[in-house]
């Protein structure tokens, strides 16, 4: 009984190391796809996305409307005719994101594939008439990064505790 017994507790250790394990190898995935129009008055599209754990091979962004290729990161892609010199798609750390001049007044749909380990796509419908102005640098922080604000406004009530 007694081997038996130490089979299972090494058992149960194998299963706990391995959730361990599994809970730091981080899945490429697209957490958001937002749309907001430039004071140009031209869309801007950012596809947020947790990139894989590795960083071998980098991580490669395209926008596309149903077959047509609005844009990409990858060169091998072509772009489609319609959209040459009206869209731009560039790859800033975790963030794919398309700027496109001319958008239509009818609802398109959008969507973004992240290509790294894998593909993983995600799609939006855009309507001009009910997409937010792009906000200005300082609210995106605030929206997008409001742990790392919180932090910065508390250091200094921190330092004089101490």
């Amino acid at each position: 009984m007694a081997g038996n017994n130490g089979f299972v507790e090494v058992g149960n250790m194998n299963i706990i190391g391995t959730l361990c394990l599994l809970g730091l190898a981080t899945a490429q995935t697209i957490t958001d796809l937002t749309s907001c129009i430039t004071k140009e008055n031209n869309l801007k599209m950012e596809c947020n996305f947790n990139p894989a754990a590795s960083a071998s091979p980098p991580p490669m962004c395209k926008f596309t409307q149903g077959n047509k290729i609005v844009g990409s990161t990858d060169r091998a892609e072509e772009q489609d005719a319609t959209y040459r010199h009206r869209a731009n798609v560039t790859i800033k750390a975790s963030v794919c994101e398309l700027y496109l001049t001319g958008l239509s007044d009818n609802a398109q749909d959008f969507k973004c594939t992240i290509k790294q380990t894998e593909m993983k796509d995600k799609t939006a419908r855009v309507v001009r008439k009910e997409i937010p102005t792009c906000s200005a640098a300082l609210s995106i922080l605030l929206q997008k990064g409001t742990g790392l604000f919180f932090i910065f406004m508390t250091l200094p009530l921190l330092s004089e505790l101490i």
